[in-house]
């Protein structure tokens, strides 16, 4: 006899080998053209668990709300093209989200600019007001925005940070920004402008910053561990065109069920069999479990 629960009612000296899990992982899928699919279908996905073939049970568009947190690069160093390269870059990204979500912007002085479910032209406006001068406090910035995330408890909760890698570190705020990442359950997205873009970035109070860690590294890293998206740009033209992808990537957002094992979750590959798409795969949950 078969009896499904919900993880939380299995206790450890339940989950042994006769149990069986079905679990679900986010996969978002957007062409080359950086359009969001939004027909995929269970037969064109691949799934593998430490290497063995899974079963996939499933797969639906998951439009379950989305809260996304915009920390813009308001320091110094991005003072020649904050207005003409980041500003719009970042507003086409707001437009571009999928209906009802509700985005709230902070810059890196550091403060919140705009409230959840603000705006959309009142931000545009806040954001040209910003006179971009002084260092780039974007950690602190983006601690504060992952807990007010969590505290608002949408299903879907995204950080995307744009800007220079000339932020004001230490190994207390390295830390504990990918401590709340973990805690809160906030996806970070990041387009990193590397130094040399355009030139722009050269001079400004925080251009000859010595770094104090390897902040390329970090934001890759970071990305990797808790299933987001890190890009470097080389122009702060190119900026737009990773918001892009990144909009389509939260637009082309699927759940993807799939049969598993009991134990911790083994290394996951998810594989989407359509010619001129690209996917990323996030977090994956346990749906239930089934004691045989």
């Amino acid at each position: 006899m078969l009896w499904l629960v919900l993880l939380a009612t299995v206790g450890p000296s339940q989950a042994a080998a006769s149990v069986s899990m079905n679990r679900v992982v986010t996969v978002s899928v957007f062409t080359k053209k950086l359009v969001a699919v939004g027909d995929l279908k269970a037969e064109e996905v691949r799934v593998l668990e430490d290497n063995k073939e899974r079963k996939v049970l499933g797969v639906e568009l998951d439009r379950r709300p989305l809260e996304v947190a915009i920390v813009v690069d308001s320091g110094g160093t991005v003072a020649a093209a904050y207005r003409s390269d980041l500003v719009p870059a970042v507003v086409d990204f707001w437009k571009a989200l999928p209906p009802d979500t509700k985005v709230a912007l902070w810059s890196t002085a550091p403060a919140k600019i705009v409230d959840f479910g603000g705006d959309l032209a009142a931000g545009e406006t806040k954001l040209r007001m910003i006179a971009a001068a002084g260092g780039n406090y974007g950690f602190d910035s983006m601690i504060d925005a992952s807990r007010e995330l969590a505290k608002r408890g949408a299903p879907r909760r995204v950080i995307v940070y744009v800007g220079s890698g000339s932020l004001q570190a230490s190994r207390t705020g390295t830390s504990a920004l990918a401590r709340a990442l973990g805690e809160t359950l906030v996806t970070p997205m990041a387009v990193l402008v590397l130094p040399s873009a355009r030139g722009s970035f050269a001079g400004g109070p925080s251009g000859d910053a010595v770094q104090a860690f390897d902040v390329q590294g970090y934001f890759a890293q970071v990305a990797r561990a808790y299933r987001g998206a890190y890009v470097e740009a080389l122009s702060t033209l190119a900026i737009a065109q990773w918001l892009r992808q990144f909009a389509a990537d939260l637009n082309g957002q699927y759940s993807v069920r799939y049969e598993s094992e009991a134990g911790p979750e083994g290394e996951l590959k998810v594989e989407v069999r359509r010619k001129d798409t690209k996917a990323r795969v996030g977090r994956s949950v346990v749906e239930i479990a089934t004691l045989q």
